[in-house]
């Protein structure tokens, strides 16, 4: 009988080269630590925004913050990068870690050997990989959400998803039906709208729209932020500060009123037609969901071409959509931009802790993690960007490189203290996730809102309810005291 081979050990796993992935591995190349493999399915880096490639799709934060500030940005073309130019960003990254990302390395599943204190990843090829400590980096919003329609597997013509756009798509000349009117739509649609021959927009709540006031950057404004590390340094603290300074307004709903008034006026000026502007006035208070940023979007929607239905649609056929009132658009094709499965993920479903149980079936009861990385009955393993750890107001990779550098001092206090397995204890984890309940009911996420950042109860789960400069304050330190150590 063959033996069957040894499995291949590494002290650390890394999944994913998203932001976060490659976080932790540049943070710990930096610190001349390279005992670790990041694990990537896909062919190339990038993640979201490798994935992310419908037409318009660029970021709503400042290039020039979105970016980590140990691998300082080279020349953005523009005050808000488009997804190309993110993902050509990541991809110089990945390239300095070299061997060290392997990629078409799909994981099947992740399981915690109690008995060896260790990780046994299994890829989908069949192989199979043990670590003392696993990180997942695989992102919160990178599974797509298709809507539960009636005869959506009826239709005929090309059905696209904004978060799996095929490359080369030419929609030129056709008659296009967008359902949503979120974050991806708001991009999309200004996008298809002068090659479209007519655009049709099914729109279920209006959202909040602000003006971007997007620009490219001149040719010797670049040159100078390149020249001079300090001056780019500066800008920087300029746009995390005044955006750090809006997270106000959604702690403190008076204040986000006073904006909403500013928010109504300008819509009133600048869309002329009544009926339109009727139908795109927000009802739901400003913040309780998402912003959204566009120069373009209702400019879009006063096109004679496009039109914005606000029925509900009843169902899908092969070449119509049908709304509840019974009126008909023949389409040729039909773009989904409704968002990601957050709150039933299925990555959820890839991590086994103690006996077995799921990442999926421990957060039946609530999803969380303390300070968004860590859960009992799951030793040695953290989260990127897991539950509580979003922003509504400033970048996230901001809270990204605040917990890499704690997953860092955490490897180091375990590592001092000479054990090979910690976890988090269940009555701090408790007492994190009871605080991030009663801090959220007091923001705008929870004032009669919808959204992907509330569960079934209506809790916040995605979002850390106050400032990101109080993250950073929380996770500056490791609190040895919150764990268990074996």
């Amino acid at each position: 009988m063959t033996a069957s081979p040894p499995l291949e050990h590494w002290p650390l796993i890394i999944i994913g080269t998203g932001f976060a992935g490659l976080s932790l591995a540049l943070q710990r190349m930096n610190d001349g630590q390279e005992d670790f493999i990041v694990l990537e399915q896909a062919q190339s880096p990038g993640g979201t925004w490798r994935d992310n490639r419908y037409p318009g799709c660029a970021c709503d934060v400042p290039s020039h913050l979105y970016s980590l500030s140990c691998a300082p940005p080279w020349d953005w073309q523009r005050k808000y990068a488009e997804a190309p130019e993110i993902e050509a960003y990541l991809a110089h990254l990945a390239h300095s870690l070299g061997a060290r990302i392997r990629y078409r390395a799909q994981v099947r599943s992740a399981s915690w050997q109690a008995r060896e204190q260790l990780w046994q990843v299994e890829l989908d090829d069949g192989s199979r990989l043990t670590c003392r400590f696993l990180v997942a980096g695989v992102g919160p919003l990178s599974e797509p959400a298709w809507p539960d329609l009636p005869g959506l597997e009826n239709f005929a013509g090309p059905l696209l998803h904004t978060a799996r756009w095929p490359r080369d798509r030419d929609l030129k000349g056709q008659r296009v039906g967008l359902i949503g009117t979120g974050a991806s739509a708001i991009q999309v649609g200004p996008a298809l709208a002068p090659e479209a021959a007519q655009l049709v927009i099914f729109q279920r709540t209006a959202p909040w729209v602000v003006a971007r006031k997007d620009h490219p950057y001149a040719t010797g404004t670049r040159r100078l932020l390149g020249k001079l590390p300090c001056l780019r340094r500066a800008y920087r603290a300029w746009l995390y500060l005044t955006r750090e300074l809006k997270g106000l307004a959604f702690l403190w709903p008076g204040l986000m009123r006073r904006i909403e008034k500013g928010v109504r006026r300008d819509l009133a000026h600048q869309v002329s037609n009544p009926q339109l502007r009727q139908k795109i006035m927000p009802r739901t208070p400003m913040g309780c969901k998402r912003i959204l940023l566009s120069d373009t979007w209702w400019s879009t929607l006063e096109l004679p071409h496009v039109t914005l239905e606000t029925d509900p649609i009843q169902h899908i056929e092969a070449a119509h959509l049908v709304t509840e009132t019974g009126a008909r658009y023949a389409l040729d094709a039909l773009v989904l931009a409704t968002g990601f499965r957050y709150q039933d993920n299925p990555m959820a479903r890839l991590f086994k802790g103690e006996n077995g149980l799921t990442l999926e079936d421990f957060w039946k009861a609530q999803r969380s993690a303390y300070l968004g990385m860590m859960m009992p009955s799951f030793p040695n393993f953290f989260l990127l960007t897991g539950p509580f750890s979003g922003l509504g107001h400033n970048s996230i990779v901001f809270m990204i490189e605040c917990q890499t550098r704690w997953i860092q001092s955490a490897l180091a206090h375990v590592a001092a203290q000479g054990k090979n397995e910690f976890k988090v204890r269940a009555q701090a984890y408790a007492t994190f996730t009871e605080e991030m309940n009663q801090r959220s009911k007091k923001t705008l996420w929870m004032q009669g809102c919808q959204s992907w950042y509330l569960d079934p109860a209506g809790r916040n789960t995605a979002l850390w309810p106050g400032f990101s400069l109080s993250y950073w304050w929380r996770t500056r330190h490791f609190d040895a005291k919150d764990f268990d150590y074996a």
